[in-house]
């Protein structure tokens, strides 16, 4: 019985009921308290939830009671990564990968932090690991493209975008990001068609109405770029992301 509430709570966090899905884990622990898997899954959803200090308190238990659980590594690599515990998630990825070698999710992920710690170059390396043992992996050429961008090699960081987006065509992350290349590299009409893809697909997202207003200002609509930049600030505000708030409100005030 707590596999079946376990698997049905898998079942509600693939489809973004992170809070059903984590009552159904609760439940799991319930029946069979050392059931390594449901505090492995429990921390995923509340990872998801953007509750990282919790997650890593039950990936903490997941290991406890399974030292060898490589994905329970990875996972909560990924929650430090979060929390900006850079180092520390390096760790758990490289913990991950001593017990299994093949696991592209923590090549990928590891490269994610080694980026975030400003080591391009190492990210790199740790994406084409990923995309060796899973050459579909829509993410580790969307990480690799940040890479190469941040290095200043924008057209093969469009490359992995391109090749992100024929895997995934929506993801609109990286629509958002092949603009920004796009508009860094002079091609603002360009950029704008990508941010309109990302915001179709998703139409909250304010730094896509931010990174739209800019392109708009570089082309010389006024109306248009405060119309994108009221709208990040609004979305901004609402979600509470205080240095988007900021960066939106500067722009605004340089379009006066």
């Amino acid at each position: 019985m707590a596999a079946a509430y376990n698997n049905r709570g898998n079942a509600k966090n693939d489809l973004d009921q992170h809070k059903a899905a984590i009552e159904d884990y609760d439940a799991a622990l319930r029946l069979k308290p050392d059931l390594a898997a449901a505090y492995n899954n429990r921390g995923n959803a509340k990872n998801d939830l953007d509750q990282h200090k919790a997650a890593i308190e039950d990936y903490d238990a997941a290991l406890r009671l399974k030292p060898d659980y490589a994905k329970a590594y990875n996972n909560r690599g990924n929650a430090k990564n979060e929390l900006g515990q850079y180092k520390a998630a390096i760790e758990d990825y490289d913990a991950a990968l001593r017990l299994k070698p093949d696991l592209a999710e923590a090549y990928n992920n590891r490269g994610s932090a080694k980026s975030n710690l400003g080591q391009h170059a190492a990210a790199i390396k740790d994406s084409d690991a990923a995309l060796r043992l899973k050459s579909d992996y829509a993410e580790a050429y969307y990480n690799r493209a940040s890479a190469k961008w941040d290095l200043g090699r924008h057209k093969a960081a469009i490359e992995d975008y391109d090749a992100a987006l024929r895997l995934k065509p929506n993801y609109a992350e990286a629509y958002n990001n092949r603009g920004l290349v796009k508009n860094g590299l002079g091609r603002h009409k360009a950029a704008i068609e990508d941010y309109d893809a990302a915001l179709r697909l998703k139409p909250d997202l304010a730094e896509t109405y931010g990174n739209r207003g800019v392109a708009n200002a570089l082309l010389g609509r006024r109306d248009e770029a405060r119309r994108d930049l009221q709208k990040a600030l609004d979305l901004a505000r609402k979600t509470g992301s205080e240095d988007l708030v900021a960066d939106v409100e500067r722009r605004l005030q340089n379009l006066e």
